[in-house]
């Protein structure tokens, strides 16, 4: 099933790579290789409540990044890997994969846009992130694709229509309490520039979220959005959107079938400040998210984000984020989880020693907790990494 997916994906890409074949002499493709080694400490690799050992550990990140444009054609994406190794705790060894996609064909008043790839990393690496809960360590595949479609009615007046496909699947998943799952789903918004500086935009969105090995669990996500942006000055600017959304679940099993739904209202806000060597932004928000535990995942999160450049080669930065998720929707036949809460502290340093070498020093702070369990973890960590970026290469024009 994946391969015949991956097999869709290619075809619809490379329809839309051939329409360039005719405009092959005003082509430009580059490529932008690196190399990246770091080192890493952490006191808790697993996040977890139990004894556990610290860890030292080494990754070998190679990577590139390309791009190519035609006269109404873009492309642009990434192959990447971190390769990495642990000293402790079981020693563990494990390969990220990294492949986003994007292509993007112009024409006058319309355009066509296909998001997609594929990922392979860890629950504990974007996930967690995503959704604030913790899951057993383990790889995770994620294949994904959106297409849309964005037609300009007016100068001011915008419509765009889109469809949303992904499927999760994890390495030894079942024997760890966790199920793969598919999300797809479809979506809708009008977007009309009431001035210079303030947009606003209404959208309609459904999302179907099928876990099979969960008790053939199937959810059915659907709900509207109001979003508004404004620019105060050249330097501060805000967003804010908000809407309900409407959820059912249900689930099977010996001929019975079991229900659930409720109504949760999500939405966010960002507040950035910016100085010709600094930002700071701040943002807060409320989203239903698929989980690797058979369930939906209500997160909520605020964070903040601070950048100073101390030089033209030095850079600081520190970014924050709390994030509260729980189980929502669940029937007779799933068992929903307790609120979990995450809290991450990541202050940076990163030094462009010239155009050919930078290097990256970080710590992060973590804490999980689960009140209702009396449970807790927390890990500190530091990294050091040293990145190669060789000449780039370009062709054409």
């Amino acid at each position: 099933m994946a391969s015949r997916r991956i097999l869709v994906i290619g075809v619809i890409v490379g329809s839309l790579l051939s329409i360039a074949g005719r405009e092959t002499q005003a082509a430009e493709w580059s490529a932008e290789p690196s190399l990246g080694v770091r080192g890493v400490y952490n006191s808790n690799l697993l996040l977890t409540s139990a004894p556990h050992d610290e860890v030292y550990g080494n990754w070998v990140s190679p990577g590139v990044k390309f791009a190519g444009s035609v006269e109404n054609l873009q492309v642009s994406g990434r192959a990447a890997a971190d390769f990495v190794h642990y000293h402790g705790s079981g020693n563990p060894t494990y390969t990220n994969l990294f492949f986003p996609l994007s292509v993007k064909y112009k024409f006058d008043r319309e355009l066509l846009n296909l998001d997609g790839g594929y990922t392979r990393d860890n629950t504990l690496m974007s996930e967690l992130l995503q959704t604030g809960v913790a899951l057993r360590f383990t790889q995770r595949n994620l294949l994904n694709f959106s297409p849309s479609w964005t037609h300009s009615l007016t100068e001011r007046l915008s419509a765009q229509a889109g469809y949303q496909y992904s499927n999760v699947t994890y390495e030894n998943g079942l024997s760890l309490g966790l199920v793969g799952y598919t999300t797809q789903g479809g979506s809708g918004n009008l977007s009309y520039k009431l001035t210079e500086y303030d947009q606003v935009q209404a959208i309609g969105t459904y999302t179907n979220f099928s876990a099979p090995e969960s008790n053939d669990l199937q959810s059915d996500i659907y709900g509207g959005m109001l979003s508004w942006s404004h620019e105060f000055s050249e330097t501060i600017t805000a967003s804010l959107s908000a809407g309900p959304r409407f959820v059912t679940s249900s689930q099977a099993i010996a001929g019975s079938t079991k229900h659930g739904s409720q109504t949760v209202g999500v939405g966010s806000v960002t507040l950035r400040k910016s100085w010709d060597d600094a930002f700071v932004q701040i943002d807060a928000g409320r989203e239903i998210n698929p989980s690797g535990f058979g369930l939906l995942v209500q997160t909520d999160r605020f964070g903040v984000t601070l950048s100073k450049n101390l030089s033209e080669r030095l850079t600081a930065s520190v970014n924050a984020a709390v994030l509260l998720g729980s189980s929502i929707a669940t029937t007779d036949l799933s068992t929903p989880f307790p609120e979990n809460r995450y809290m991450n502290m990541t202050p940076r340093l990163t030094w462009k020693i010239d155009q050919w070498w930078a290097v990256d020093v970080s710590y992060a702070y973590v804490r999980r907790e689960v009140d209702s369990l009396d449970q807790y973890a927390l890990s500190n960590a530091a990294t050091v990494m040293l990145t190669y970026y060789p000449p780039k290469f370009t062709v054409g024009r």
